[in-house]
């Protein structure tokens, strides 16, 4: 099971997709507990696309809920594609393909396609977008390195599905 999945590029790139997100969104919610009540996050931003301001800002397990699975989905596809720059290119410099990544990521998808698709979405103060900023970069190293990660693990492990 391990081996099969790290042999499928679409697997690498949903594992790490997630993984990935799950630590910038694990930083997110930890500047809203306890720095940044108004902070909008990723979740925050993805739950807008579907719900009102009011639902998404009440915090409430629902609309949090709603806003994690589609930021699932998102950092899944930017994983997708990260794992085809990978293959591509090569490993070499993953971290700076990595940061790369999360900051293309913050341009298009935080800065630019989030004040055309969701209800809510970040305005003007330079604390949150430098949050977002650095969540997001911690978002690509901690992409390229899960993607890393698997792909060595697929290539130890390629050994034991080959028949001798």
């Amino acid at each position: 099971m391990k081996s099969r999945l790290a042999k499928d590029t679409l697997l690498i790139g949903a594992v790490s997709g997630i993984a990935a997100k799950l630590i910038q969104d694990l930083l997110g919610a930890i500047i809203i507990m306890f720095f940044l009540p108004s902070y909008l996050n990723c979740v925050r931003i993805a739950g807008g696309l579907l719900l009102t301001p009011e639902q998404v800002l009440s915090g409430m397990f629902w609309p949090t809920l709603l806003g994690l699975q589609i930021d699932m989905v998102v950092g899944i596809v930017v994983a997708i594609v990260a794992v085809l720059i990978f293959q591509h290119w090569g490993n070499d410099y993953y971290k700076i393909k990595g940061l790369m990544v999360g900051l293309i990521a913050w341009v298009l998808l935080y800065s630019t396609l989030s004040r055309f698709l969701s209800s809510v979405h970040p305005s003007g103060s330079v604390l949150q977008a430098e949050l977002s900023f650095l969540t997001h970069i911690i978002f690509g190293l901690s992409l390229s390195s899960c993607i890393i990660w698997l792909r060595k693990f697929k290539n130890s492990n390629s050994h034991e599905t080959q028949p001798e």
